[in-house]
């Protein structure tokens, strides 16, 4: 089977689109896969053929420095640019909605419509499209142009909140923005053969939004043996971060840090250990770093993570009270959690109700769910001498990640769905 992935970023194990892909798909048989992306970078191994199409070489064919917006890939594994332009990075780290708009006016020019890239499509072949639900207009606009050219299956894959109008306090040109992004995703999902989302809430959502039916894909992982519980637990009790602190998730962990001097307030009996790459400032350090009970670990190699969370006593995965971030995040689901699952550690979760990360682990049962400080010392306090109560969260945990995260039963889903598309677009 031919699957071409479109996306910005090239399919990569190193960049978050492309680590999603590759593991749904993984184990795929006789999967042969193809890319076209909008980013700068190259992508992994497994892309067998790759075509580029930047802002960088439509400006070059918008001055006549160059033939043609776009080129074929033969480098493999590079995932950034190696010199990114300065202007590019400032629109990224900014994000003002007239960058993307000038964006979107770039894209409205016809160069990257190229017999390069029609071309590149006759020699791929594709079977299958594959491709995220994106808020972008650009890359809606560059799938259903490739859609209705190959007149092949599309297959959406859902995961960020970027459809809803319920977005906090913004400004009136983000709004607008958000608007106009709705009516190209609108017309993409009109495209699509079958959508897969990240969440039984995102699930919900976009079955009502869209009218059509949706499917749950998540992050895989083989659950066939028996829960790895820990053998032993330390004293004290070794409660490990390791992530993104942005997006006011270190307000949560600064209530864990909070509760845990309450804890230790007879004796050290639980200590936190934040490893994150975030930039921090006065106020979050402040905030964090707690002698005797909460510990800034700084950032570490991603082949670490594996191991520190197998030292773990106990896993921590928070989300923000914030409105703002509380909607950004309310349809998501942390892969990292597919990784807890698997490691069979207790889980301590903070955040708000409703968002759902933290619904798939309350109505699993599987994690010490808080809202409060106060309940995050009941929690902390209710576990801390009972090691029985621990092990029956780690296999909670283990047993919620084969139920709904093993990787058998989701390849076999997705290998059935996409067999039966394509016997149905050949028929």
């Amino acid at each position: 089977m031919k699957i071409l992935f479109i996306s910005m970023s090239p399919i990569h194990k190193g960049v978050s689109i492309g680590n999603t892909f590759l593991n749904v798909l993984e184990g795929l048989p006789d999967a042969e896969f193809s890319s076209v992306y909008t980013k700068g970078g190259a992508p992994d191994a497994r892309v067998q053929n790759a075509f580029q199409i930047s802002e960088k070489m439509l400006v070059k064919k918008l001055l006549h420095k160059t033939d043609t917006a776009g080129r074929r890939v033969e480098e493999r594994g590079v995932q950034t640019d190696a010199h990114p332009d300065k202007l590019v990075t400032f629109a990224r780290k900014k994000r003002y909605t007239v960058f993307f708009w000038g964006q979107a006016l770039l894209w409205a020019l016809p160069y990257w419509k190229s017999d390069a890239l029609h071309a590149f499509l006759d020699e791929c072949k594709p079977d299958i499209l594959f491709t995220v639900l994106s808020d972008s207009v650009p890359l809606n606009r560059l799938i259903c142009h490739i859609q209705a050219y190959v007149q092949k299956p599309l297959i959406l894959y859902a995961w960020d909140n970027n459809y809803t109008l319920k977005m906090g306090l913004v400004s009136p040109l983000c709004r607008l923005n958000r608007h106009i992004n709705r009516i190209y995703m609108r017309a993409t999902v009109k495209k699509a053969a079958q959508m897969y989302v990240i969440s039984d809430v995102q699930k919900r959502d976009y079955e009502k939004a869209f009218g059509i039916s949706c499917k749950v894909l998540t992050k895989s992982a083989d659950f066939s043996g028996d829960p790895p519980v820990k053998a032993a637990y330390n004293t004290p009790l070794q409660i490990v971060f390791t992530g993104n602190i942005g997006t006011n998730r270190w307000k949560s962990l600064a209530m864990i840090a909070k509760a845990l001097k309450t804890v230790n307030r007879d004796g050290v009996r639980a200590q936190l250990r934040i490893y994150t790459a975030t930039p921090l400032t006065h106020k979050m350090r402040e905030a964090l770093d707690i002698d005797g009970s909460s510990f800034l670990m700084g950032a570490v190699p991603a082949s670490e993570i594996p191991r520190i969370q197998s030292d773990a006593d106990m896993l921590v995965h928070v989300e923000a009270f914030d409105r703002k971030n509380r909607l950004l995040v309310r349809q998501s689901f942390s892969t990292k959690l597919v990784d807890y699952f698997k490691a069979a550690r207790p889980i301590l979760a903070v955040g708000p109700r409703g968002i759902a990360s933290i619904e798939h682990l309350a109505a699993n049962d599987c994690a010490l769910v808080a809202q409060s400080v106060e309940e995050i010392c009941r929690a902390l306090e209710s576990v801390t001498e009972d090691h029985d109560k621990l092990d029956a969260l780690s296999e909670k945990a283990y047993a919620c990640g084969k139920a709904h995260h093993d990787k058998t039963a989701m390849q076999q889903m997705l290998q059935a769905d996409l067999s039966k598309i394509v016997k149905e677009e050949r028929a």
